[in-house]
C-alpha cells in the first residue's frame, strides 16, 4: 500500500477517534458530577439518610430527582435550601423531628411523593399543601394529627394518602372533598375514631380503605355511600359489635371485607346487603354464634369465608345456602357439636374446609 493511500486512510479515521474520545469525555463528565458530602449519589438519586443531620447540605445538586433525608434530626426546613431543584419529584423526610409540613419553595410544584411519616406534625392545612400542585402520594403516618377538617386539604391530584398511627378522633364533614377526583388509597388505621359519620367518604375513585385498629363500635346504614369503586375495606380490631342494615350498602364493587378481631355475634343479610361482588369475607376471632338462614342472599360470588375462632355451636342445613362458588371455608376453633345433614350441600367448588 502506498504511503499516500495510508495517510488518506488514517485521516479518514480521525473523526471517528475524535468522536469516541469526545463521547468518553462527556460520559465521564456526567458521572463525576459533584455529590454533596456526606451524602451518597446514584444516578439522579441523592441519599442523605441516617446521617444524624440537624440541617440539610447547602449544595444540593440541581439534577436531583429523588432526595432522601429520612432518619435524621431535622426540625425545620427553609424553602431557600431547595432553590434550583427544578427536577425534584420525590422527597423523603420521614423519621425526623418536623412539626409542620415543610416549605420547599418553587420546587414544590413538581413533587409527586412527599413522605413525612414519623415526625411530630400536629395539624395539616390547605396553606401548607397548596404549593404541591403535582402531589400524588402523601405519607403523614405516625404523627400527632388529632382531626381532619374541611380545610385540611386543598385540591390536589392525590392518589395515595397515608394517615395511620396518628391521634385522629374526628372526621369533619367534607374533609376529603377536595381529593374526590383522584384519591385511590386511604389509610386511617391505628387512630382514635369512635364513629364513622355516614357518607363521610365521597370518594368515587377510592379503591382501598383501611380503618383497622380504631374504636368504632357500630356502623350505621349508608356509612360508606359514595365509595362505589371500593375494592377492599379493612376494619379489624375495632370492637365492632353492631352492623346495622345497609351498613355496607353502596359498595357494589367490593371484593375483600376484613372484620376479624371484633365483637360481632351474628351474620345476617341485613348488613351484607349490596355486597354482590364480594369474594373474600374474613370474620375470624369474633363472637359469632348464629348464621341466619338467608344470610348469604346478597353474596353470590363469595369464594373464601373465614369464620374461625368464633362461638358457633350448630351448622344448620341453611348455614351456607347460596354460596355455590365458595372455594375455602374456615370454621376451626368454634364449639360445633351439631352438623345437620346437608349443611354443606350446594358447595360444589369447596376444596378447603
Amino acid at each position: 500500500m502506498s504511503a499516500a493511500k495510508q495517510l488518506l486512510l488514517d485521516a479518514a479515521k480521525l473523526p471517528i477517534v475524535f468522536l469516541l474520545f469526545s463521547g468518553l469525555e462527556f460520559t465521564l463528565g456526567v458521572g463525576e458530577r459533584a455529590c454533596p458530602s456526606p451524602c451518597r449519589c446514584v444516578g439522579d438519586q441523592v441519599d442523605c439518610s441516617r446521617l444524624k443531620l440537624g440541617k440539610i447540605p447547602d449544595n444540593l445538586p440541581p439534577w436531583t430527582v429523588q432526595l432522601d433525608l429520612s432518619h435524621n434530626r431535622l426540625q425545620s426546613l427553609h424553602g431557600s435550601l431547595f432553590t434550583g431543584l427544578r427536577l425534584l419529584s420525590e422527597i423523603k423526610l420521614n423519621n425526623n423531628e418536623l412539626r409542620s409540613v415543610p416549605e420547599l419553595g418553587p420546587c414544590s410544584t413538581n413533587v409527586t411523593l412527599l413522605s413525612l411519616a414519623n415526625n411530630r406534625i400536629p395539624t395539616i392545612s390547605q396553606e401548607q399543601l397548596l404549593a404541591f400542585h403535582s402531589l400524588e402520594t402523601l405519607d403523614l403516618s405516625n404523627n400527632n394529627i388529632g382531626e381532619l377538617k374541611a380545610s385540611s386539604f386543598p385540591v390536589l391530584p392525590l392518589r395515595n394518602l397515608f394517615l395511620s398511627s396518628n391521634r385522629i378522633s374526628a372526621l369533619e364533614s367534607g374533609c376529603f372533598q377536595n381529593l374526590s377526583g383522584t384519591l385511590e388509597v386511604l389509610r386511617l388505621s391505628r387512630n382514635r375514631l369512635s364513629s364513622v359519620p355516614p357518607k363521610i367518604f365521597q370518594l368515587p375513585n377510592l379503591l382501598h380503605l383501611e380503618l383497622n385498629r380504631n374504636r368504632v363500635r357500630r356502623i350505621d346504614g349508608l356509612t360508606f355511600h359514595g365509595l362505589h369503586s371500593l375494592r377492599s375495606l379493612k376494619m379489624q380490631r375495632n370492637g365492632l359489635s353492631r352492623l346495622m342494615d345497609g351498613a355496607f350498602w353502596g359498595l357494589s364493587n367490593m371484593e375483600l371485607l376484613q372484620l376479624e378481631y371484633n365483637n360481632l355475634t351474628e351474620v345476617s343479610k341485613g348488613w351484607l346487603y349490596g355486597l354482590l361482588t364480594l369474594q373474600w369475607l374474613h370474620l375470624g376471632h369474633n363472637a359469632i354464634s348464629r348464621i341466619r338462614p338467608d344470610a348469604w342472599e346478597f353474596c353470590p360470588k363469595l369464594a373464601e369465608l373465614d369464620l374461625g375462632s368464633n362461638q358457633l355451636v350448630r351448622l344448620e342445613e341453611s348455614s351456607f345456602v347460596g354460596l355455590s362458588l365458595l372455594h375455602q371455608l374456615h370454621i376451626g376453633n368454634n364449639r360445633i357439636s351439631f352438623i345437620a345433614d346437608g349443611a354443606f350441600r350446594g358447595l360444589a367448588h369447596l376444596h378447603t374446609l
